[in-house]
């Protein structure tokens, strides 16, 4: 016989079951016992009815209802169990929704499973609800909202479930396979994939018995140890236990709020909760603990017992610092992530962000810190992506969560001021005084601008307020996240100290650029010195901004005069100038300085192509350093009026000068100017038809920079061989030459030698019929020479000409353009790795 009263379609199932039914027997007795289970069916009963449920089966003392609503069933678990408050019988509940397949007996199907075994999870007087019923109640009834106790296995099914349960009311942990609390986050995890895994392998130690997550304010180590710990699940069956501290002040009350996660007694102290943990296969999380240290440490030390099989994930601004403790560094998001999340983020406020350089620029400047990109994408329903950027000046205070966030994340000065309150005010002095440094500095430069001592580094390197890079073949550095920078400046400048740090910052930029400009025109190798200066350029940015900001003409000077090599190098030549002229207008004392001022921007003027103002600023140079007389320093002085002839062509001028500076560089023992003086004669010999003798010079020069481990002037070599035998008409040593100059310039750090290296290669493969590679090469170097405002000399631009000539005679118009084309997206490196396929001779027509 059929059941034609039972629902069908979207049903609510509603079972129930008597918690402790034999140990309620042995207490009251057989017949009291059978008058309260009749009791406790006639008020399930009648709650059922009442509200539109229908009753499907009873076993035992176990039933098991049917509904339409989610609703009625919800209201019938609520009005059941308070009508059954007042009797002996606790009764465990668990609601779920689905489709079942109505038979003639009832149902059939995995919902009517997921039901039971949802409410065989629960504790009595305790209602559980799934994630599917719970989306068709919103917020619950009443006063009894629903509250998220995490994800659970159950017996039987393989998904973890997340379970609710409706109201407050605290309850032992649910009796699940591996139980937990652990909040839902919001959204996905976008990235971390590097993170979890290391996670994970220390979960699985057993001997990694803490683990803590270590990172500044708003890096994401809370949703990060969400996602550890939901995906630990196996490890720790017997929970993982969620145990939030932002909002505890008071050290002493974490104890109870761990045994309360525990589902052990209020009064349980530490003794109680680390034999409970040594029993079991227990995951504690515990979230925010720098600012109950180091309280908080001794009672980890103390809970978590040795040899058992309990572990702690811990979330932190800094280390707890206990022997058993292994550290998990949180890192900003790679960048593709970082825009992945912020996309992410204002796709789910209806905003539609597409790709952009701006938006790029964004999450760089907003330093890929998760809590700040949140914050952005928070704006994007008002702002556009081009608009937060012109505000990003006010992001401490522009950018604001969520109603519903924790106040220490709602803005990035709330999160900024927590770790600040933490700090002691030593640490504090520090803090605000690193902020000087545009792009972080090493330990002896935070010693000499800032006073820094090592402990107090140290602290707020562990306090994850500053973070220590390690460079290759160099001291580490020490630097803020721009959002941190921010907030520190403002501190800095309210303690009355900025003036004074700012100064002596400038001072220390000053030494340095000083010591390697003395080391370089003593002559020593310049890739070596200018090293020293690669990862300073904002800070000397900033120190010659505040000597122009505050009027401090020897201070620009000095700066700038030391510099000139440096921009070269970097192939920076309009910022380098543009420095030079600046500093010049600001002093017209005619000095050493001036001298190399003038000096430096006949040098960068020329490699723009700005032949007049390069001419001008040599002649001034010449006649500068012929007054000046002795003090100049005779190679320095012939150098100068030697640079000035070369630079007007006017090579019988120019080449007995050099001839005569290669002396006096031999009698200083100046190996770059010997160096230098050669190359300059080599090049005045070719531009004058006279190659072999260029070929003899170089073929000197080489030996001797080997000798003295001048990269620079070695790699400078090899290219000025390769063109030598280019004009040579000899093809293939010039691609070899080419070739070896491409092995030693990385070393160099000259982007503008691996472009001229590249246009030698290029001409040399082309007369050996490689006319594809060639045109990509030579898409490449067009790309770079224009990114770096890089000119051709004329001599040079005649050559590139006949170049182009030659490859439209090898390929059809369309093949060539196509190849230029692809060449400008491949960068130098990847232009100089196509350098290195070997070539088919066959000489061109």
């Amino acid at each position: 016989m059929g059941r034609p009263d039972l629902p069908s379609g979207t049903v609510t199932f509603l079972f129930t079951d008597v918690e402790g039914s034999t140990r309620l027997l042995h207490e009251v007795g057989e017949a009291a016992y059978a008058d309260a289970l009749s009791e406790h069916r006639r008020i399930l009963r009648d709650a059922i009815a009442r509200h539109g449920g229908i009753e499907v089966d009873t076993e035992g003392d176990a039933i098991f209802a049917a509904f339409t609503t989610a609703l009625g069933a919800l209201v019938a678990a609520r009005d059941a169990q308070a009508g059954l408050e007042p009797t002996a019988v606790r009764v465990r509940m668990g609601l779920h929704t689905g489709t079942p397949l109505r038979t003639d007996e009832g149902y059939v199907g995995l919902d009517v499973h997921r039901a039971a075994r949802i409410a065989a999870a629960g504790h009595g007087g305790q209602v559980l609800i799934s994630a599917t019923t719970a989306a068709l109640l919103n917020s619950g009834i009443d006063d009894h909202p629903l509250t998220d106790l995490g994800e659970h296995r159950l017996k039987d099914l393989t998904a973890a479930e997340r379970l609710y349960q409706l109201g407050a009311e605290k309850y032992p942990p649910l009796k699940s396979l591996s139980p937990s609390n652990l909040p839902e986050p919001v959204g996905p995890l976008i990235g971390r994939s590097a993170e979890l895994l290391e996670i994970g392998e220390l979960l699985r130690d057993s001997a990694a018995r803490l683990v803590t997550l270590v990172g500044p304010g708003g890096i994401g180590k809370t949703r990060l140890a969400l996602e550890a710990a939901a995906a630990a699940a196996s490890r720790f069956p017997n929970g993982r236990w969620w145990v939030p501290l932002a909002s505890v002040r008071d050290p002493a009350l974490v104890s109870g709020l761990i045994g309360q996660a525990l589902g052990l007694a209020e009064e349980a102290g530490p003794a109680a909760i680390s034999q409970h943990l040594r029993d079991r296969r227990v995951l504690l999380i515990v979230d925010n603990a720098e600012h109950l240290l180091p309280a908080l440490a001794e009672l980890v030390a103390e809970l978590l017992p040795t040899g058992g099989g309990s572990s702690a994930l811990v979330t932190s601004r800094e280390p707890l610092y206990l022997e058993a403790e292994r550290l998990v560094r949180v890192p900003v998001l790679s960048e593709t992530d970082a825009e992945r999340l912020l996309v992410t983020r204002a796709a789910a406020l209806g905003v539609a962000v597409p790709p952009s350089d701006a938006l790029t620029t964004l999450v760089r400047r907003l330093d890929r810190l998760p809590l700040a990109l949140q914050l952005a994408a928070a704006r994007l329903p008002i702002l556009s992506v081009e608009q937060v950027l012109e505000r990003l000046s006010q992001r401490l205070d522009l950018f604001a969560g969520a109603r519903d966030a924790d106040p220490r994340q709602r803005t990035l000065r709330a999160t900024m001021e927590w770790s600040h309150e933490l700090l002691s005010e030593p640490e504090r002095t520090l803090f605000r005084r690193m902020s000087v440094f545009a792009s972080g500095c090493t330990l002896e430069a935070a010693e000499a601008v800032c006073d820094a001592k090592i402990d107090l580094l140290q602290a707020l390197v562990e306090r994850s307020l500053i973070e220590r890079h390690n460079e290759a073949d160099s001291a580490p550095r020490f630097a803020m996240l721009e959002s941190i920078s921010q907030f520190a400046v403002e501190r800095l400048a309210e303690s009355g100290e900025e003036s004074e740090t700012r100064l002596g910052h400038a001072a220390w930029v000053r030494d340095l650029a000083e010591r390697v400009d003395e080391r370089l025109r003593a002559g020593e190798p310049e890739e070596r010195w200018v090293a020293l200066l690669n990862p300073e350029l904002d800070n000397l940015r900033a120190a010659i901004d505040f000597g122009f900001g505050g009027g401090d003409a020897q201070l620009v000077r000095a700066i700038a005069a030391a510099l000139p090599t440096f921009w070269v190098m970097h192939g920076r030549s309009a910022e380098g100038r543009a420095w030079l002229e600046r500093a010049l207008q600001l002093d017209p004392t005619e000095d050493e300085t001036r001298r190399r001022l003038l000096g430096g921007l006949a040098i960068l003027a020329y490699l723009q192509g700005d032949y007049a103002a390069s001419t001008t600023a040599a002649d001034a140079a010449a006649d500068l350093a012929t007054r000046l007389g002795p003090a100049v320093g005779r190679y320095a002085g012939l150098r100068d009026r030697a640079r000035a002839a070369l630079m007007r062509d006017d090579f019988v001028a120019a080449e007995p000068l050099f001839e005569e500076a290669l002396a006096a560089a031999r009698e200083d023992d100046n190996g770059i100017g010997m160096s230098s003086c050669r190359l300059s004669l080599a090049n005045i010999a070719n531009r004058t038809g006279r190659h072999a003798r260029a070929e003899a010079l170089l073929g000197e020069n080489l030996p001797f920079v080997r000798s003295r481990g001048q990269a620079r002037c070695e790699a400078t070599s090899l290219v000025a061989l390769a063109e030598t035998f280019t004009y040579l008409d000899r093809p293939a040593a010039a691609v070899e030459h080419a070739l070896a100059a491409a092995e030693v310039a990385p070393q160099a750090a000259d982007p503008l030698l691996l472009i001229e290296n590249l246009r030698w290669y290029a001409v040399a493969a082309a007369r050996l019929g490689e006319a594809e590679r060639t045109a990509r090469i030579l898409g490449a170097c067009e790309q770079a020479e224009a990114e770096m405002d890089a000119a051709l000399e004329p001599h040079e631009q005649a050559v590139r000409e006949d170049l182009v000539s030659a490859l439209r005679r090898a390929l059809t118009d369309a093949g060539l353009q196509a190849e230029r084309t692809s060449g400008r997206s491949l960068g130098l490196a990847a232009a100089t790795d196509l350098m290195r396929a070997p070539i088919v001779a066959r000489e061109s027509a």
